[in-house]
């Protein structure tokens, strides 16, 4: 197993440093105010001196001249799409401090204090690119540690598709910049995938590692943004929903669940004490909205983004100004919308309930929020990256009932590999046409690999190397769930499998009625030769 977390890691590492080779400097939404941020963060700078009062969310901090230069440097292809990213003039290498506001300085410092600390020993353009590197292994061992909770205390290997869903390249390609959202984002991740295979598969006896990851997961997703402990409260909601008395009990009576209780709570009053001590809610004022102004007429003007604001939750990358292919948008929407599908035919009435619950709170959790924002600081086009650790939550948890489902083994072998090169191929357009933008802009040639622009490694370098990042991770998960569906054939049922299984006799026996004690007896999986896996 260890060498399993060792090869997600390399593989997904691969696929987030991809794009932050690949992404010119300061090409990600908001990146320039983000790498000062991280900069003055890891010189003991937490927040800066508050410009226009405590309410205002603009501080000024000092860093050296070359990481506060991002703030002209994307001027000429920022919101232009057909220039190639060429046109930017040369970084300056002045290392003399300077004075700058940023806007993000009163979020919770924990994530830039991480990747900031590369800026400490490179004052230099390769410290943006090491900056952006550490950000991608941050979000490499979430993302890791969601794959190695399924093959390592999942008897069902599924759910390990559904992490590749959840995975949109909207995730890989914030993941390897300078932004918070795509630390939150993976975090997120991780907490619903550990979680749902926590409090479906082990209810009542919680292996002490899964609890460990539920618990780093929901801490660091807690101290990520503003906003994510809203996240971690409904995912601890719905998760609770899922699981049920079983998984309540289960959680009161082990030691590991009510130890790791200390760490969340201290994240989470840290959090909170944060947000409000610094006005970490507090926004950059947007569209003026009158008072006067009728409700309907905002509210419409609200409904109108989003459909934006669901091709941001796949991918739409830069400055939110170079969309994905059609191709990359159809085969998300198919895949979730046919997980979701299969999810509320075949899972019971509360499970299926819940999921529709879920799925009403990513539709209108941010349009309350958004409308609030609206009569709050004017109207701000609510970014779909905003949102994504909450939509994650939708693919997961239908893979999850999906799985429950007991689909036919043979269903599943053969539908696995088709899904897994419909998701390889439209992730990889998305990534393709993300690179031919930067270099040739979206109206340039189809050949864009002899463009203007270069990454540090060349063009052909950066699209071959994203491409079989992508192939092979898919590649392990489709190995991984066809392995798990071959032993699953095999292998002695869970308690709750016996309990259903016997549920579904129509004729009551005295030989069914003595064999539910032992099947309750069952471990999950056949008893190994030797000492037992304290954690199994």
């Amino acid at each position: 197993m260890g060498a399993l977390f060792v090869i997600c890691l390399v593989l997904t590492f691969s696929n987030f440093a991809a794009w932050s080779l690949a992404t010119p400097l300061f090409a990600s939404p908001d990146e320039p105010t983000q790498v000062v941020t991280a900069a003055a963060t890891a010189r003991g700078e937490l927040v800066g001196a508050t410009i226009d009062g405590p309410a205002s969310p603009f501080t000024a901090v000092k860093v050296p001249a070359v990481f506060a230069s991002g703030t002209t440097y994307p001027d000429c292809f920022k919101f232009h799409p057909t220039v190639s990213a060429s046109c930017a003039p040369k970084l300056t290498t002045s290392t003399a401090t300077v004075r700058i506001g940023t806007a993000v300085s009163r979020y919770p410092p924990l994530y830039y204090l991480i990747v900031g600390l590369p800026s400490l020993a490179f004052v230099s353009k390769t410290g943006i690119y090491l900056m952006r590197l550490m950000s991608s292994l941050l979000n490499a061992l979430l993302i890791s540690l969601a794959l190695f909770s399924v093959a390592r205390w999942s008897r069902r290997k599924l759910l390990l598709l559904g992490v590749m869903v959840a995975a949109t390249p909207m995730a890989w390609f914030l993941g390897g910049m300078v932004n918070p959202s795509g630390f939150e984002i993976c975090a997120a991740i991780c907490l619903w995938t550990a979680g749902l295979v926590l409090v479906l598969e082990h209810p009542e006896h919680p292996p002490p590692g899964l609890v460990a990851v539920v618990a780093v997961a929901a801490c660091l997703l807690c101290l990520a943004r503003p906003i994510s402990p809203v996240w971690v409260a409904i995912a601890f909601v719905v998760l609770g929903m899922l699981g049920g008395r079983r998984a309540l009990r289960g959680m009161l009576a082990s030691r590991a669940a009510r130890w790791s209780v200390l760490p969340l709570c201290a994240c989470g009053v840290f959090a909170l004490w944060w947000i409000k001590a610094e006005h970490a809610l507090d926004l950059v004022p947007g569209f003026p909205v009158t008072r006067s102004e009728p409700s309907v007429q905002l509210l419409g003007a609200v409904l109108a983004h989003d459909g934006v604001r669901v091709q941001q939750l796949v991918g739409v990358f830069g400055w939110n100004d170079t969309k994905s292919p059609i191709f990359t948008y159809v085969v998300w929407l198919v895949v979730v919308g046919l997980l979701f599908g299969l999810a509320i035919w075949r899972a019971g009435a509360w499970r299926a309930g819940t999921l529709f619950l879920l799925l009403a709170a990513v539709v209108l959790v941010p349009l309350v929020a958004s409308y609030a924002e609206a009569l709050r600081a004017g109207f701000v086009d609510g970014q779909g990256r905003y949102w994504l650790p909450l939509a994650v939550g939708v693919p997961l948890v239908s893979v999850a009932l999906v799985e429950r489902s007991k689909l036919p083994e043979r269903l599943v072998t053969r539908a696995v590999p088709i899904l897994a090169v419909l998701l390889g191929v439209a992730s990889a357009t998305a990534f393709i046409g993300a690179l031919r933008r930067y270099a040739v802009g979206v109206t340039g040639p189809i050949d864009f690999l002899n463009g203007k622009w270069q990454p540090p490694l060349d063009l052909s370098w950066a699209a071959i190397g994203g491409c079989v990042c992508v192939a092979l991770l898919l590649g392990l998960v489709v190995f991984e769930t066809h392995r798990s569906s071959l032993a699953g054939s095999r292998t002695v049922p869970t308690a709750e499998e016996g309990a259903d299984l016997l549920k579904s006799r129509r004729t009551w026996s005295p030989r069914g009625a003595a064999l539910g004690p032992v099947i309750s007896e069952m471990s999950l999986e056949p008893p190994a030769r030797g000492n037992r896996d304290p954690d199994g």
